[in-house]
């Protein structure tokens, strides 16, 4: 398993972009979620993955999002770290998005 840090962003229209820093190249994953949730930002939320081939193409996940955000894509990784100002009640998430790696 690998990790790398990174930042979480979400905006009011439940559009979100995460970005991490993997060996030299800037990896990130921007989609939206499919129910509305409020915006938020983490400043550390991780990812865990096997390797690069899974930072590729769209992909589904299911997650959750209110104290923390855990996000699982359909195809290995994880995103997940702590709200920089979390909600309650928190609520179970879907939706997609996609890798740019640059």
């Amino acid at each position: 398993m690998h990790t790398a840090e990174g930042i979480m962003n979400c905006n009011a229209w439940g559009r979100f972009t995460c970005t991490f820093h993997i060996d030299g190249s800037k990896y990130t994953f921007s989609g939206s979620f499919t129910s509305s949730v409020p915006p938020f930002t983490s400043e550390s939320v991780k990812l865990t993955y096997n390797g690069l081939n899974q930072l590729e193409y769209t992909r589904q996940f299911d997650g959750h999002v209110g104290h923390n955000v855990k996000l699982v894509l359909i195809n290995g990784p994880e995103i997940d770290g702590v709200l920089d100002t979390p909600f309650n009640p928190g609520s179970s998430v879907s939706g997609e998005g996609f890798w740019i790696d640059n």
